[in-house]
């Protein structure tokens, strides 16, 4: 079991740094002199981080973000797990967590890499709904007003098709189940199949699946095409009915 050290900080130093950052100023701190026993304000760094004892550590990032952080070793390595942020936990709560936190470490746990694996496991959990949702905020959001609207138009039918189904277990034949159900245009089908692509390709990146289930999957190949081709072959035979034959 490691040596306790004191607590250090204060809950009402706390308030003071958080508002003054918020208010375009730098942190404060009274150091006093130990040989002239005279009081100095001394302005402390940002992004700042101050003990409180033990690893327990608050940190505060220059736009005036705050949050508890508790610093360890796991097997002779650095290690950090973000407990939460402030004010949502104060102090004491802080503490509080800490101590709990310390317990599971004096035994052995590595709190850090078991946070990381159960918000991985609430990852692959994700539904298709939830991972179009999240790329809308991450990366549709950064397109053009254009883009938007035309992925925003497909992104909106694949969630209507595939959108309670888990992520983990979506397959090509699910995307090509999709695709034929569509019922439009070829265009617009194509426009269906990219935003797929797009929205999995994001789920890849973010680690959540091995493979994007829409590789290799071509819209020649599927039976929506015989559809589209009989709607482009007979539009000019409307067409060139209604010119030649009377009403």
């Amino acid at each position: 079991m490691q040596n306790r050290t004191k607590e250090t900080l204060d809950a009402i130093q706390l308030k003071h740094w958080v508002a003054a950052v918020n208010n375009g100023q730098a942190p404060t701190l009274r150091d006093k002199d130990q040989i002239t026993g005279q009081t100095k304000i001394l302005k402390l760094p940002l992004p700042l981080a101050r003990s409180d004892g033990d690893g327990l550590t608050f940190t505060l990032s220059r736009a005036g973000s705050a949050s508890w952080v508790l610093r360890y070793r796991y097997g002779g390595r650095p290690k950090e797990l973000t407990i939460g942020g402030y004010p949502d936990i104060g102090l004491s709560e802080a503490r509080k967590l800490a101590r709990e936190f310390r317990v599971k470490i004096d035994q052995g746990g590595d709190p850090a890499s078991e946070k990381k694996q159960a918000k991985a496991r609430a990852l692959r959990d994700w539904t298709v709904r939830q991972l179009i949702q999240d790329y809308r905020e991450k990366v549709l959001s950064e397109l053009s007003t254009s883009s938007q609207r035309s992925y925003g138009r497909s992104l909106n039918r694949m969630e209507s098709k595939v959108g309670s189904l888990t992520i983990s277990k979506i397959t090509p034949f699910d995307i090509v189940t999709m695709l034929e159900k569509a019922k439009t245009t070829w265009s617009e089908s194509n426009m269906l199949l990219c935003a797929a692509k797009m929205v999995f390709r994001h789920a890849a990146a973010k680690k959540l699946i091995a493979v994007n289930p829409c590789t290799g999957i071509e819209l020649n190949a599927l039976s929506l095409f015989v559809k589209i081709v009989v709607t482009f072959i007979t539009r000019p035979v409307l067409l060139f009915y209604s010119l030649v034959v009377p009403d």
